[in-house]
């Protein structure tokens, strides 16, 4: 057997253990994620178009063991745990809490605060039950951003990490605004500011100036050696002060 059919080979299994588990558009779609690399524009357009359905068909075990791998980003999800902590919230609801990272964090730092997570990909949410496994005293519900199923001023503190900069600009509109609204007392977001093919480029922190809003704190997330720092922001608001 030559190299290229001994490269093909775990290839097709891999294919096939995928097409069996998650179905056929789950194939299709990461294999449009792979092959287009070199077509940004068109990777946008084919894959990441509508964030539900690439989140749905994205998220799941595979993408749980991609993100663990990257010591970088459980260093990020540390220093943000640490950083909301010290503001000493009574509640906290995550939007796009994916597969529960950031909320496990927040756990070790904070036992008894009440933590809530929403996301809009039952994949994700699914792998969250997984992670957070015995944490009873976790709240994971399936809610789109988009209008949050929560009365006003429901928690003490609202959280985005890389949730809003995977959307438009009509429905990063609203996940900022429904964020505010649900939030008793502060916001807070880790959002990267660049454009790229999977993301829309967000300054949050100048959103929130626009508002009128009082910033707590503004800045890139501070972790050595992380290749994401220089377009990374991490910002605290004060829509309703005590």
């Amino acid at each position: 057997m030559d190299q290229n059919h001994a490269l093909a080979a775990p290839m097709m299994v891999r294919a096939w253990n995928a097409w069996r588990v998650r179905g056929a558009r789950y194939v299709v779609h990461k294999a449009l994620r792979r092959s287009l690399s070199r077509w940004p524009g068109w990777k946008r357009k084919l894959v990441y178009a509508d964030p539900r359905e690439y989140w749905t068909l994205r998220g799941g075990a595979e993408y749980f063991r991609e993100q663990e791998d990257h010591p970088a980003r459980t260093k990020r999800a540390h220093w943000l745990a640490a950083r909301i902590a010290s503001y000493q919230p009574t509640s906290i609801l995550e939007v796009g809490c994916g597969y529960g990272k950031q909320l496990a964090c927040l756990r070790e730092l904070l036992p008894n605060v009440p933590l809530f997570g929403v996301d809009f990909s039952p994949t994700q949410l699914a792998q969250s039950r997984v992670h957070l496994g015995d944490s009873e005293d976790i709240s994971v519900a399936l809610a789109s951003g988009l209008r949050l199923p929560f009365a006003d001023h429901s928690f003490d503190l609202v959280l985005t990490s890389a949730v809003i900069l995977h959307n438009a600009p009509a429905a990063a509109e609203a996940i900022r605004r429904e964020v505010v609204r649900v939030s008793r007392r502060l916001t807070a977001h880790n959002e990267d500011t660049n454009t790229s093919y999977n993301r829309y480029g967000y300054d949050t922190a100048a959103w929130y100036r626009d508002q009128g809003i009082a910033l707590k704190e503004c800045g890139p997330i501070d972790v050595p050696d992380d290749p994401d720092r220089a377009i990374s922001q991490f910002c605290v608001a004060e829509p309703w002060p005590r």
